[in-house]
């Protein structure tokens, strides 16, 4: 069964999607986007007694209620009359700018809830500073002129390496359906391949990448550009490697 989902647990990504609305939402709108990301699942699904919504609705509501502590504690306000937006407030917006990087990685590359869940702990914790890395960062050449050239060098590296790592005999291939770019492409395609992140991969700052680097080859893996597309294409449930893997055992010409 899966795990329930609290209060504590929503504030990060509340004030995340705050912000892309420009830091004004109504909670109505911000449920709906927070279920959108978190899939919610198990008992947060199960309808209240006489009541049409379920208990991840009613979460959000108390997260955004005036006398609870996402609002007394001052990141969000609101008027309180029903139904009133919710705003971000000065606070909220620099508790927001402190993981925002943390909080992008971790909403944007459709992980499971059980991992965000995880990860979104030890950020509130705040007692380690942790780096982010990227794939998508370096497959999206255009966003690398917009994020932040460390955060780029960085998911770089562990590219570069985790490539030095699965090539074998000069060559690398999907994991998936074993194709090589550079059989296909010639010289173009030598040592080019995607790199999927099975869970959450972040660097303590104060850890050596070397020690990083070894740590995220477990979960890791090299994919084709059409494979990894596959893996993300219904991003609210991303396949697992190994049910791609029987997708084309059963309908692709797969040779291993």
């Amino acid at each position: 069964m899966s795990e329930r989902i609290y209060e504590g647990d929503l504030r990060l990504p509340a004030l995340y999607l705050i912000s892309l609305k420009n830091g004004k939402i109504n909670t109505s709108e911000l449920s709906s986007l927070l279920r959108d990301i978190l899939k919610p699942s198990g008992n947060d699904l199960v309808i209240l007694a006489n009541r049409n919504d379920d208990y991840f609705s009613q979460i959000v509501r108390n997260l955004t209620a005036s006398k609870r502590p996402f609002v007394k504690n001052g990141f969000i306000e609101r008027e309180s009359k029903a139904g009133s937006p919710l705003y971000i407030t000065n606070k909220g917006k620099q508790y927001l700018k402190d993981h925002k990087a943390e909080l992008r990685y971790l909403l944007t590359n459709d992980f499971d809830y059980s991992d965000i869940k995880d990860n979104l702990k030890e950020i509130e914790k705040g007692e380690r500073k942790r780096l982010t890395f990227d794939e998508n960062i370096i497959i999206q050449e255009g966003v690398k002129k917009v994020a932040k050239v460390k955060v780029y060098e960085r998911s770089t590296k562990l590219r570069n390496y985790a490539i030095e790592h699965f090539t074998k005999d000069g060559h690398i291939a999907c994991n998936c359906c074993t194709f090589d770019f550079e059989n296909f492409y010639g010289e173009h395609g030598k040592g080019f391949i995607e790199i999927h992140h099975e869970k959450p991969i972040f660097q303590f700052q104060d850890e050596d990448l070397e020690k990083t680097l070894d740590k995220a080859l477990q979960n890791l893996v090299p994919v084709c550009s059409n494979c990894h597309r596959m893996i993300h294409r219904n991003w609210s449930k991303p396949l697992e490697i190994q049910q791609l893997v029987g997708f084309i055992e059963q309908n692709g010409i797969f040779k291993r």
